[in-house]
């Protein structure tokens, strides 16, 4: 029993991997581009000369809005997620209520003037949807989050079958007389050393894939029982009357949950909300509770009888999704992190496809003895101990950073190191096997 569960997750991990293994390459490098998107594109300027003390009212904001784009159905306004004093607004060209191909405008929240980024780069908007959906556009990114669950079942049962060949091999060992031993050493060694985050990564990925697949999920669900709910109450769907209590949504909205603020209104009646009323997305007010999200439903005739709902789990971990999986939640070291183990995850396939090859050709294998060790001890000896370390070790440092955020998210991104020189030192005492 016990040699045909590894023999079926052995079949797996190898010819699943040949398919994972050219789609992980773009992923892989497309994805070590997109970590510093935000450095390499120029970020709209807010003049400072003529930034007051305190933002403009949303009200005043919206109405003008309305007022420049007649006919236009207001759809939502949020701020920034980088740059708190920029506020996006969506506008529903000819009345629409969806927000695909929506009118999509940026303003100072301080000044209320619009901004017009004239600097994004095209090149890298090309690398995001070859990343996101591989060009391929809604299908593409099921497709996509697709591959990052086969990742995932390839990455758990790279672990499983590791055991079984790392018997007689402490770990870190490398054999590097022999090429056939060497790439197969290798790619377990470092499979091994970055499994936590492959996981993380492969997982995110899926959700993130399907996150239009889990909106449309939460609409004909969650999204139903609150429109079945309000669907006697009076109203109006005016846009100007809705632009014209903004700051009174968000006044009963912070009442209702005192410790959160406002990260995003769905004005009544659109896709995303139910008629005659608001749904605000409230987070939390500190780096601990700020990925907790919450909903407050608001009566649009009045701006009043708040109600707080909570958003689905699905939906919660697909929110969560974005920051874990470009680690743009720990500042410029975590992504310098992050590009560090996606370089290393990148050697996975490549030796997994030297490895093929290989074996495709019936290259004779040979004894080999001669071999580079990271250390020595009756810990190294056995197969799952190290492992086991480094998987948790990554994983609480990880996932806790993200729950925790603030400044410990940023020193989560040195402690990380750790785990990743180890990584490094394999890959560099291995330099000497012969290719």
């Amino acid at each position: 029993m016990k040699n045909k569960v590894f023999r079926f997750f052995y079949k797996a991990h190898v010819y699943l991997g040949l398919f994972v293994a050219v789609h992980f390459i773009v992923l892989s490098l497309s994805g070590s581009l997109l970590l510093f998107k935000d450095e390499l594109e120029s970020e709209p300027q807010v003049t400072a000369t003529e930034q007051s003390a305190v933002p403009m009212s949303l009200s005043y904001l919206m109405t003008e809005v309305l007022h420049k784009y007649p006919g236009e159905r207001p759809l939502a306004l949020f701020a920034d997620e980088e740059h708190g004093e920029i506020l996006n607004v969506r506008l529903g060209m000819n009345d629409s209520k969806m927000f695909r191909g929506a009118r999509k405008l940026t303003y100072d929240a301080f000044t209320g003037k619009e901004i017009v980024s004239e600097n994004k780069s095209s090149f890298l908007e090309w690398v995001l949807r070859l990343h996101r959906e591989f060009l391929l556009g809604s299908t593409g990114k099921i497709y996509v989050g697709f591959i990052g669950l086969l990742y995932v079942f390839v990455m758990i049962s790279g672990f499983i079958i590791y055991g079984n060949f790392a018997k007689k091999l402490a770990f870190g060992e490398i054999r590097i007389k022999s090429p056939r031993h060497w790439f197969s050493d290798l790619h377990r060694f470092l499979g091994m050393a970055v499994f936590a985050w492959g996981v993380l990564i492969g997982g995110t990925g899926f959700f993130l894939g399907v996150s239009s697949t889990l909106i449309k999920v939460y609409q004909y669900q969650e999204l139903k029982d609150i429109n079945a709910q309000y669907k006697d109450s009076m109203g109006t769907h005016d846009g100007l009357h809705a632009a014209s209590i903004l700051d009174q949504v968000v006044k009963t909205s912070e009442q209702a949950l005192p410790d959160s603020k406002v990260d995003y209104i769905a004005f009544p009646d659109t896709q995303f909300s139910p008629p005659n009323h608001f749904l605000v997305v409230m987070v939390g007010r500190t780096p601990q509770t700020e990925r907790f999200t919450q909903l407050v439903v608001v009566d649009a005739a009045t701006g009043m009888q708040g109600e707080v709902r909570q958003l689905p789990w699905y939906l919660k971990i697909s929110l969560a999704s974005e920051p874990l999986h470009f680690g743009n939640y720990g500042g410029m070291i975590l992504k310098i992190t992050w590009l560090g183990f996606s370089l290393l995850s990148l050697l996975l396939p490549i030796l997994g496809l030297a490895i093929w090859a290989r074996k495709k050709k019936k290259i004779a294998a040979g004894s080999s003895t001669e071999t580079v060790k990271l250390g020595k001890g009756s810990l190294l000896q056995s197969p799952y101990a190290v492992p086991m370390i480094l998987l948790a070790v990554t994983t609480a440092i990880m996932v806790g950073a993200f729950i925790l955020g603030g400044v410990l998210a940023q020193v989560a991104g040195w402690i990380l190191i750790l785990p990743l020189a180890v990584g490094l030192r394999g890959l560099w005492m291995a330099r000497g096997g012969r290719l």
